[in-house]
């Protein structure tokens, strides 16, 4: 007798539903996956590298925790 499962579903945070992503978002993306890679898992440090090489962001002069925060809330889901 086949087990039976659930039909996979698509969930909104994990389906783009409008447009591709920005650019930025893109470049975003790519810069916090190599961060993460190299091990930076704290806020702190994360704003750090990404002061240190980009994308700079957008709407501040500089990244901080609180920039931060809100760039990923207005990008997220």
């Amino acid at each position: 007798m086949p087990v039976p499962y659930r039909e996979p579903e698509n969930i909104r945070h994990q389906t783009q539903v409008d447009a591709p992503p920005a650019a930025y978002a893109a470049q975003l993306a790519d810069r916090l996956e190599e961060i993460f890679g190299r091990g930076i898992h704290d806020l702190e440090g994360v704003v750090a590298a990404l002061n240190e090489s980009g994308p700079a962001p957008e709407g501040a002069d500089a990244w901080t925790a609180t920039v931060f925060e809100a760039e990923m809330i207005r990008l997220g889901p």
